[in-house]
Order: structure tokens, then sequence, then C-alpha cells
């Protein structure tokens, strides 16, 4: 793929359609730096296909709190495992005794890491073992769905973050006249080494640059306009294929509409005390999102680009 439209694909997972085609056409100023030693918490459960949280009240979006004496969002601080139960007639493994629970932990960039699928309880048993690859917990008929792991795919070439995953994802189907699931007669290779080039390199360093600054402009110039996020900002994750990624990339979606949703609240309560018949939008103290923003489209930007593999 060309540096150009990689960076295209990029932008269209935060600002899809006409937005992001304005968008690349006036590239603003550089964000404000991220910084701070808070540790990261992580908003909204994931939903998670056949599996909800075994715990109903970590299923709750919000919560009372005794100390504060008021009600408060539901979040998770990083290291939090929070267990998700499978739904009846579904388990980790595909046995109809199998087990059916598994942790989800909140990691330290402040997304979700799934620990374990759902998949439907089959007449075949147990799911069949290959090597450096795992279940996704999709099916389609009598057959599920298989990635490989993170370093390997079906043909020993790089898979494409954010691409059709052709190379990755692959199915193996149940026989119902035999009761086991056929062979799979392919593997997950090792990619091939290649060594990283300067063009790869300097392609990275110069359109994360851009990606970051295009994408937090429009995030800002959205809070600035009414305090919401753009337009289109849930289908930001509909791209990308990869389910890990995709978890990843939908539990960023779900932390910065929760911060426009904060700052929004904070910005309102500063207006309703300024004594200033008409605020100053220029007020330094005004609470703004541009910290949030940078964070968002730093992360990303780590999930759509191109590896530097050495």
């Amino acid at each position: 793929m060309q540096m150009a439209s990689r960076f295209t694909l990029a932008l269209l997972f935060v600002l899809p359609g006409a937005t992001a085609v304005r968008s690349l056409r006036a590239v603003g100023a550089a964000a404000s730096n991220h910084s701070g030693d808070k540790k990261e918490t992580c908003g909204d459960l994931p939903q998670l296909p056949h599996a909800k949280p075994k715990n109903y009240a970590d299923s709750k979006k919000t919560k009372y709190d005794t100390e504060a004496k008021k009600t408060v969002a539901v979040t998770f601080a990083a290291g939090t495992k929070i267990e998700f139960k499978c739904v009846p007639g579904f388990t980790t493994d595909g046995t109809k005794d199998g087990k059916d629970t598994f942790d989800v932990e909140c990691g330290e960039l402040g997304y979700y890491k799934t620990k374990g699928v759902c998949v439907k309880a089959s007449k075949c048993g147990k799911l069949p073992t290959v090597p450096h690859a795992m279940p996704t917990g999709e099916t389609k008929g009598s057959k599920v769905q298989f990635q490989c792991t993170s370093g390997y795919s079906l043909d020993g070439e790089q898979v494409v973050k954010g691409g059709e995953m052709k190379n990755s994802v692959f199915e193996i189907e149940c026989v119902a006249f035999s009761g086991k699931y056929e062979e799979f007669k392919g593997e997950c290779k090792p990619y091939a080494f290649v060594a990283a080039t300067e063009t790869v390199r300097v392609y990275n360093q110069v359109f994360e640059a851009l990606f970051t600054v295009t994408c937090s402009g429009t995030l800002k110039k959205a809070f600035g306009k009414d305090g919401k996020p753009p337009a289109g900002i849930d289908a930001a994750c509909g791209k990308i294929k990869d389910g890990a990624l995709k978890g990843e990339c939908s539990s960023l979606v779900t932390k910065i509409k929760s911060d426009f949703e904060t700052k929004k609240k904070a910005r309102e309560a500063h207006d309703k005390d300024s004594k200033k018949e008409w605020f100053d939008k220029k007020d330094p103290d005004r609470p703004n999102i541009s910290k949030e923003a940078k964070a968002f489209c730093s992360k990303l930007w780590k999930l759509v680009e191109m590896p530097d593999k050495k």
C-alpha cells in the first residue's frame, strides 16, 4: 500500500467519509503534549459476542459513590480483571460442558484486553488446536472461524493491520456425519524476516505526526463547536478486521466519548461561574479536550501504523 493511501485509510478510522477528505486538505496546528502520572482507567466494558459480565454490577454504566455522595460513571483501573460468562449454549472451547468464563483486563493504555472468547457448543466437541492460531468466536453455520496469532499468517507474509485479514483468518467445519472437525490443511507461518528500511521508519514518523495533528484538530474543533464528538466516530473501528485490534479501537472510542461528556460539563460549569457577560473563548483556564484528543489520536495511530520489524 502506498504511503498516502495508507495515511488516508488510517484517518478514515476516526474521520469517516467527507469529513476525512476535508480534514486531509487542512492540517491544523500541533496538539498540546499529553503528560502526567495519573493511572489509566477504562470506560464502559466492551460488548462481546455471546458473553456478558458475570457480576451484574460490572455491567452498569453508573454507580452511587457513598463517599462523594453522588452518582458516578463506572470505570476500571489499569490491571483490573473483570470476569465474563458465556451465554447458555456457548463455552470457551466448544464443548457442551466446557468452561464458560474468562477474564477481560483493563490494559495500561486505557483499553480492554480479552482473555477468551465464547463459541457455540458443537456436536463435534472441543475445538481443534491449531498451532499459532486462536478461535475468534465467530461462526458461520457449522464452520468456526480461527485467526493466526500475532506474528503469524497463512502465507508467511505480513498481515496488514486494519485490512481484510485474508492471510490471517480461516474456517474449520464441523462435519455432522462423522461428528468430528475437518482437518485443517494449512498452517500459520511466522512472518519472513524483513529488515526495517529507512523508508518505513520515515513514513511512520512523518505520517504519525500528520495523522495525530489532523485527528486532534478535528476533535478539538468539534468540541469547540457544541461539545459533542464528531459525527460518525462510532463507525471509527468498522474497517478493522482483526478482532483484538477492533476491541482496542472500540475501547478508545468509548473513552474519548466519555472524555467529551466530562469536559463539556466542566466547561459549562466554568462558563456559568464566569463573571463576564460574554466569556472569553481564549480563556486559558476554560476546560478543553486538547490533552484527551492528543492521547486518543496517538493511541489510535499505534493500531494502524505500518509495522517496523527489525
